[in-house]
């Protein structure tokens, strides 16, 4: 009596399914369509014991404890099965679909854990770890503009406890910042590391390519390469735990090593820039010698010229930066305030005034134009300008969130 049914089921199934004349012409929603039809058949059959009689599912209760105790066991193939079966029959079940896209995590498949934690983020949208872990999958996955945007608001809304997790987070929005060209991110997003004490080949190649401006992934890192960028990584390790005097024999024997690579020099001069100000100097000369068209070392020679009150070479370094890169904020601002010094108020105003637009939310740029405006006897756009200050530092804006374009 049961076969009849069941043959009734699967023709009914069929009648729903979309018409097919020829199987040679299966169009890909027709196959789904007769594989659905084939899966539900399944399913019937396979609840009828052999005598006839209906078995019934089993509870979400039954296959939530089964999927735990395989978990548990570490057999997570079977764990992968109970949790998907036990989020089929629950789906709003937050909790399995995360242990569901853990372990798919755990077995690298990236791809499967990469849905799973979406879903998780449906479901729990302001639990910081699902965000950062759908991250890392799309990370792994190279899709890397999503990474970065993910692993960002995983970091912004909080990862708890996990120091395992905030390493990771930090360690690839680290080199995603390197990678899109943003340096001194990269090397602010790796400071974690120092602070934790945590050093190993990984932190410092990460660091080493930050600090050496290398826009490249661990993977990208030419063999020949390779030491040069450990070393400068272990150098930055170094600084930042206060050990200046290790850093600087490890600066020193980077620039001694490879004097004509680029940003060698560059790195030992902004080491040695709160130690040594004319011998800093001398290091972003032979940089600027060795890549003519280096516009962060001749801001970096503008603001020391500044601070030791040369403000003519502290003008035409400034001048040079924006010249090779018209739209650096930094290069006008710098322009700016040598022109102030120099008493040349009306040719810096729209140097900082420029500044100010390329870069709006710097409150300091707004206080130099202020100050500027002030000097110049204008005392309404010099209000207006410290307003701006103001109402800057009092929202104390984050970091950017543009998400790096690979």
């Amino acid at each position: 009596m049961g076969q009849p049914f069941f043959l009734s089921l699967f023709f009914a199934c069929l009648a729903a399914a979309q018409p097919i004349r020829y199987i040679s012409f299966m169009t890909s929603s027709s196959c789904k369509s007769i594989a659905a039809v084939f899966w539900v058949l399944s399913l019937a059959l396979g609840s009828v014991a052999a005598n006839g009689q209906a078995t019934p599912a089993p509870s979400f209760e039954n296959v939530s404890e089964r999927a735990a105790a395989a978990l548990k066991a570490n057999q997570f193939e079977e764990a992968v099965r109970l949790y998907r079966q036990a989020v089929t029959i629950r789906p709003g079940w937050s909790e399995g679909w995360g242990y569901l896209a853990a372990t798919l995590y755990s077995l690298n498949r990236y791809p499967e854990a990469l849905d799973a934690y979406k879903r998780t983020t449906i479901l729990t949208p302001k639990n910081g770890p699902s965000w950062a872990y759908l991250g890392l999958c799309e990370y792994e996955l190279r899709a890397y503009p999503h990474a970065f945007d993910h692993l960002f608001k995983g970091e912004q809304l909080g990862l708890g406890s996990d120091r395992d997790l905030t390493a990771n987070v930090k360690y690839h929005l680290a080199l995603l910042w390197t990678t899109a060209g943003q340096f001194d991110h990269g090397l602010l997003e790796m400071q974690w590391f120092p602070e934790q004490n945590l050093g190993s080949q990984d932190i410092f190649e990460a660091l080493g390519l930050s600090v050496l401006r290398r826009p490249w992934f661990p993977y990208e890192v030419p063999t020949d390469k390779l030491a040069m960028i450990l070393t400068a990584g272990e150098a930055s390790f170094a600084e930042s735990v206060h050990k200046p005097e290790e850093a600087r024999k490890l600066y020193e024997k980077l620039a001694s090593d490879y004097p004509k690579e680029q940003d060698v020099h560059y790195a030992y001069g902004k080491f040695l820039s709160n130690l040594d100000i004319d011998a800093a100097l001398k290091e972003y000369e032979k940089e600027i010698e060795l890549t003519p068209s280096h516009v962060s070392a001749r801001i970096e020679v503008a603001f020391l010229c500044l601070k030791m009150g040369k403000m003519d070479k502290a003008l035409s370094f400034a001048q040079e930066a924006a010249r090779i890169e018209p739209r650096n904020p930094a290069a006008h601002n710098l322009a700016g305030r040598a022109l102030m010094e120099l008493n040349r108020t009306q040719e810096a105003i729209p140097e900082l005034v420029l500044a100010t637009r390329l870069a709006p939310q710097n409150s300091g740029f707004h206080l130099n134009l202020a100050r500027a405006y002030q000097k110049g006897g204008d005392k309404a756009l010099a209000t207006k300008e410290i307003a701006t200050f103001n109402e800057l530092e009092s929202k104390k804006a984050p970091p950017p969130t543009q998400p790096p374009s690979q």
